[in-house]
C-alpha cells in the first residue's frame, strides 16, 4: 500500500508540473496583466531577499488582483543558479557606486570564499543597488513583455519559442559594471611616502574614463599625478603632474594616444611652456602607476603568464612565482612579476582584492614601494 501511495504521489506531482507548463504556455490574460506579472517577478527575483522569493511571489499573487500569477513565476526565474552571481555582482556594484565606493570591490573569488560575516558586511550596498536595479529592470521588462504579447497575438509564434524568448529576455536584461575606488598608502625607500586614490569614473572629453591620483612625497619634494585612463585596459589617456621641489614648481601634461602608440609630454614653468617631449612605440604606451592595476584585472594568472608593455621602452612582464611576502601592512601570498630586460618588479596579493603590495623600479630612478595601508571606505 505504501508503494502504491508513493507512486500515486509521484504521478500527481508529474501531472502538477505538466499542468503548470501548459498554463505557462497559455498566458491568456491581457497584455497589461501579463507584462505586470513579468515585471513583478523580475523585481522579486533580483531583490537580495534570499530564501523569501517564494513567499514574496505568493504574497504578490494574492495581493495584486489584476495580474497573471504564472507570469510572476516566469519573471522570478531571472534569478537562477547560473545567473545569481551576475545579478549579485551587478547589484552590489551599483550600490557601491551610489554609496561613493566606500566598500570593497566584489571579485569572482568572493563567491568561492563565502562567509556569513563577509556577506553581512557587504549586504547594505547589495540591497540598495539590487533594489534600484530591480526597479529599473522591472519597468523595462514590463514594456518589452507588453510589446511581445502585442506582437504574438498578431503574428503566429510557436508558444514554446515565445516562452523561450521571454525567459531569455528576463535573464539578459542586465549588464551592469562599475569600477570601484580605494586608497593605498605606500612607504617608498629610502625616505618617501606615496598615496594612491581611485576616484571612480568621470567624463573626459565626452568619454567615461577612470580617474585616479598618485601623490609622492619626500622632504622638499611633492609630486601629485592626476591620471585619466581607460577603465578596461588601464592604458593611460592623460596624466597631469604638479611637481614642487623646494621653491620650484612645474606642471607637466602627459597626453597618450593609444591608437597611434604615441606619448607627448609638455612641461610648463610659471604657466609658460618650456619643453615638449615626443615618444613613439610599436604598441600602446603604459604608465608605471596604472600598469600594476591592470595586472589585477587579469582573470587567470598562472606561472609563465606574460604581458608586453612599453614605458615607453618595450619590455616583457612575466609571472615568475607565487611568494609569501611581508610588508608593513602585513603578510601576503602574492603573484611575483619580473621584467625582461630588468625594468620593474611587481607583487600583487593573491586574494580577492589583488592589491599591488610591492613595486620595485629597476632602471633610471631605482625605488622600492611597499604597502603600509589599504583602505576602502572604512579602516580595515
Amino acid at each position: 500500500m505504501e508503494n502504491i501511495r508513493n507512486t500515486d504521489n509521484k504521478i500527481k506531482a508529474k501531472r502538477t508540473i505538466k499542468e503548470l507548463i501548459i498554463e505557462l504556455l497559455k498566458l491568456n490574460n491581457t497584455p497589461h496583466e501579463i507584462a505586470l506579472g513579468i515585471a513583478i517577478g523580475v523585481f522579486i527575483g533580483i531583490t537580495p531577499l534570499y530564501g523569501f522569493h517564494t513567499l514574496l511571489l505568493i504574497a504578490a499573487a494574492f495581493l495584486i488582483k489584476r495580474v497573471n500569477k504564472v507570469a510572476i513565476f516566469i519573471g522570478t526565474n531571472v534569478s537562477l543558479p547560473p545567473t545569481v552571481p551576475f545579478i549579485t555582482w551587478a547589484g552590489y556594484s551599483i550600490g557601491r557606486l551610489m554609496l561613493g565606493n566606500k566598500y570593497a570591490p566584489l571579485e569572482w573569488s568572493s563567491f568561492q570564499q563565502f562567509s556569513y560575516k563577509k556577506f553581512l558586511h557587504l549586504y547594505f550596498p547589495l540591497f540598495i543597488g539590487s533594489m534600484v536595479m530591480g526597479l529599473a529592470l522591472a519597468v523595462l521588462a514590463y514594456f518589452i513583455t507588453r510589446w511581445f504579447i502585442f506582437l504574438k497575438r498578431r503574428v503566429k509564434i510557436n508558444r514554446v519559442t515565445f516562452l523561450f524568448i521571454l525567459i531569455f529576455l528576463c535573464v539578459a536584461l542586465f549588464n551592469v559594471r562599475a569600477y570601484a575606488g580605494e586608497k593605498i598608502i605606500y612607504a617608498i625607500s629610502p625616505l618617501g611616502t606615496a598615496e594612491y586614490n581611485d576616484e571612480g569614473l568621470i567624463d573626459l572629453d565626452g568619454k567615461k574614463v577612470k580617474f585616479s591620483t598618485f601623490r609622492f612625497r619626500l622632504t622638499g619634494f611633492d609630486d601629485l599625478e592626476k591620471i585619466y585612463s581607460d577603465p578596461k585596459t588601464f592604458l593611460p589617456l592623460k596624466v597631469e603632474r604638479f611637481v614642487k621641489f623646494f621653491f620650484k614648481k612645474e606642471y607637466l601634461v602627459e597626453e597618450y594616444t593609444p591608437e597611434q602608440n604615441a606619448l607627448v609630454i609638455t612641461k610648463f614653468v610659471r604657466n609658460k611652456k618650456v619643453k615638449e617631449y615626443d615618444f613613439k612605440s610599436d604598441q600602446p604606451i603604459s604608465n608605471a602607476i596604472t600598469l600594476p592595476f591592470y595586472l589585477r584585472t587579469v582573470k587567470n594568472l598562472d606561472i609563465g603568464w606574460s604581458y608586453t608593455a612599453s614605458l615607453p621602452d618595450k619590455f616583457e612582464l612575466t609571472l615568475t612565482s607565487i611568494d609569501d611576502i611581508k610588508v608593513p601592512a602585513g603578510e601576503f601570498n602574492a603573484y611575483h612579476f619580473t621584467s625582461t630586460p630588468p625594468k620593474i618588479e611587481i607583487w600583487i596579493s593573491k586574494d580577492e582584492y589583488r592589491i599591488p603590495i610591492k613595486i620595485k623600479g629597476l632602471s633610471g630612478h631605482n625605488y622600492i614601494m611597499v604597502m603600509k595601508k589599504h583602505q576602502i571606505g572604512e579602516d580595515k
